[in-house]
């Protein structure tokens, strides 16, 4: 199986069995989508994607973009499901930026009616993670521990 590292503001979407990997994502947020009738699946790495004013930079185009080269390889937005890491509040103590983004990258997904089937948000670890295109496991690896979603 192929592996394919995505760096910030990286979309990847394949046919193929692949394996999706974000390193480190501290405030990030990794996002992976899969059709599994047409077995089409991609993933973007998302940085701190909101402002103070909790604006969301870019995040929508990021999240079109990687639905638009999902539907180029045939997948359907209406059979997506949903898996996202990320947005540890590691930054600014008094400001928990992560959370609210998170909750921005919730409801956009909520709003363009995809499934979110597993998620790993928040707390003060950073975390690497890795998607299986295969099995749809995402794979946690923290300083503490490693776990599948």
């Amino acid at each position: 199986m192929m592996s394919r590292v995505l760096g910030i503001n990286d979309v990847e979407v394949s046919v193929r069995p692949v394996e999706l990997v974000c390193e480190e994502l501290d405030s990030c947020m990794a996002v992976f989508v899969t059709d599994r009738i047409k077995k089409v699946s991609g993933g973007v790495n998302i940085p701190l994607p909101c402002d103070a004013n909790g604006e969301m930079n870019g995040v929508v185009a990021l999240i079109d973009e990687l639905l638009y080269k999902l539907e180029r390889k045939g997948g359907s937005v209406n059979r997506l499901r949903a898996k996202i890491a990320g947005s540890a509040h590691i930054l600014d103590p008094a400001i928990d930026a992560g959370r609210q983004c998170a909750q921005s990258i919730l409801e956009l997904l909520e709003a363009k009616k995809i499934y979110i089937s597993g998620s790993d948000l928040g707390g003060k670890n950073s975390r690497s993670v890795r998607f299986n295109s295969v099995t749809q496991e995402l794979i946690i690896s923290t300083s503490e521990e490693n776990y599948i979603i």
